[in-house]
């Protein structure tokens, strides 16, 4: 596995124990003949543990991950999104796996502890660090904060959209600074959180205009 960013979406799903058959035994052997990737491993590692940090050790019902599964697999829908945006989604896209994962296990944490929340890991393009995280609350706060310093070029803003499902055209959520950021918006389980790069101040067209550099999808245990 010579692609860095292959390489560090497989350590990340090796830490969150997501792997299965062949690609575990890939995973155990670079661990142990690869220092490049034991060192991503331990990074992803290092980046998680927080997560874990944040609850005291409660063992989860014993349906809780047929329950987690259910919610992050949604059935697919027959949206049409426009083509121009339909490309940008598509470049994230093959990212959304390990996100999806991440996503289901910070639901196994949060779920013991507030009702209802929906959550999402909005992970990068190019399958690099830093990712995005989202949590939205039932009161409709909705929370997005890197897990890693972003740098945006001079000139140029992120701005946070959401798609719904259904829906064929993302509604702006506003600028988002690479600090993170707290905002009023009710979302569904399910609407996808996507974030491009735009003029400074935002999209000049209430539509994308930039890359979108960022995208996940929020998710949901009852």
């Amino acid at each position: 596995m010579s692609d860095a960013p292959d390489r560090d979406l497989l350590a990340a799903e090796y830490v969150l124990g997501t792997l299965e058959g062949d690609e575990a035994d890939q995973a155990a052997h670079l661990l142990a003949t690869d220092p490049a990737f034991a060192d991503a491993v331990h990074a992803w590692q290092e980046r998680l543990a927080p997560l874990a940090a944040c609850v005291p050790a409660v063992e989860p019902p014993a349906e809780i991950w047929d329950r987690i599964e259910a919610t992050t697999m949604p059935a697919q829908s027959a949206t049409v999104i426009p083509i121009a945006f339909r490309r940008r989604l598509r470049l994230w896209q093959a990212s959304t796996g390990v996100a999806m994962a991440i996503a289901a296990s910070l639901a196994a944490f949060i779920v013991l502890r507030a009702p209802s929340p929906r959550v999402a890991v909005l992970a990068p393009m190019t399958g690099r660090v830093p990712v995005l995280l989202a949590t939205a609350g039932s009161e409709g706060v909705l929370t997005v904060r890197p897990d890693g310093a972003i740098t945006v070029p001079s000139g140029r803003d992120l701005e946070l959209w959401a798609l719904g499902k259904g829906e064929t055209r993302p509604r702006s959520l506003g600028v988002l600074p690479v600090g993170g950021r707290r905002l009023v918006a009710r979302l569904a389980p399910g609407t996808q959180l996507l974030v491009s790069l735009e003029p400074r101040g935002g999209s000049p067209t209430g539509q994308p205009t930039g890359p979108v550099l960022y995208g996940g999808q929020l998710t949901a245990v009852e």
